[in-house]
């Protein structure tokens, strides 16, 4: 690989270190490098590309900070492990910037949510995939217990939707719904209320009755009852924006 072409900006100003973005991520793609393996040293990265040390470190830092590469102390840079933190942290970022506009933000990302999880749930009846009810029964349990006390832990409420996603074998799905879980985890604050928390455990009730039924239609309208249940509380929420 030969030496870093330099890009433009907006502005026409070349900028290097947008052309060692592209080289460095070009060499991880190209030797066929995967998530969590070691890249060379520093001077073998310089050596190959073509660059000095600064221009290779501002673009490691660039490419730390969405992800593509991960840096251990004492133990190296590695490619990075997919788990779209920085949109994560984009959205929470966004979210609290939207708090004061009637939690418009908040209830769209309910809809996303929303649709994503319809669309993973009908794909598990249409499928005729069946998931461990016997553990998603153990978790109602706990969910219907915490209700009576008034409030459900998020723990528990990821717990369930987690363990039925999972036959799915689908990460990236999972990796999403973290970080919607992440954003309203972080915004809502904790609030008492038995009758609120137990007609939340029988909406999920309801989704795992359809599931057990192979009803698709009874299975979207149970999740829907439950994020309209969401989006009632976000419209009574008051919200954690520290």
């Amino acid at each position: 690989m030969g030496a870093v072409e330099a890009f433009e900006d907006k502005s026409g100003r070349e900028t290097r270190t947008d052309g060692t973005v592209k080289a460095l991520t070009e060499y991880i793609i190209t030797k066929g490098l995967r998530s969590g393996d070691l890249l060379p040293s520093e001077s073998e990265l310089c050596a190959e590309l073509g660059i000095g040390r600064n221009s290779l470190r501002e673009a490691v830092r660039t490419l730390k900070a969405t992800g593509v590469v991960e840096v251990r102390q004492g133990a190296g840079t590695f490619v990075g492990i997919l788990s779209l933190q920085s949109l994560s942290d984009e959205l929470l970022f966004h979210s609290r910037l939207a708090i004061a506009d009637s939690t418009t933000y908040l209830k769209q990302l309910s809809v996303v949510r929303e649709a994503l999880e319809q669309g993973l749930i009908t794909n598990l009846i249409t499928e005729g995939i069946t998931p461990n009810i016997q553990k998603l029964e153990q978790i109602l349990e706990q969910m219907d217990k915490e209700a009576r006390q008034g409030f459900i832990s998020p723990a528990t409420d990821k717990q369930f939707h987690e363990e039925l996603l999972a036959p799915l074998e689908n990460p990236l799905a999972v990796l999403l719904l973290q970080v919607f879980w992440r954003v309203f985890d972080a915004l809502m604050e904790p609030r008492d209320d038995v009758s609120a928390a137990v007609k939340s455990a029988d909406r999920h009730h309801q989704i795992l009755l359809a599931i057990k039924a192979a009803d698709s239609r009874g299975a979207r309208i149970a999740v829907r009852a439950h994020f309209e249940g969401l989006r009632d509380r976000l419209g009574m929420q008051e919200f954690n924006i520290d």
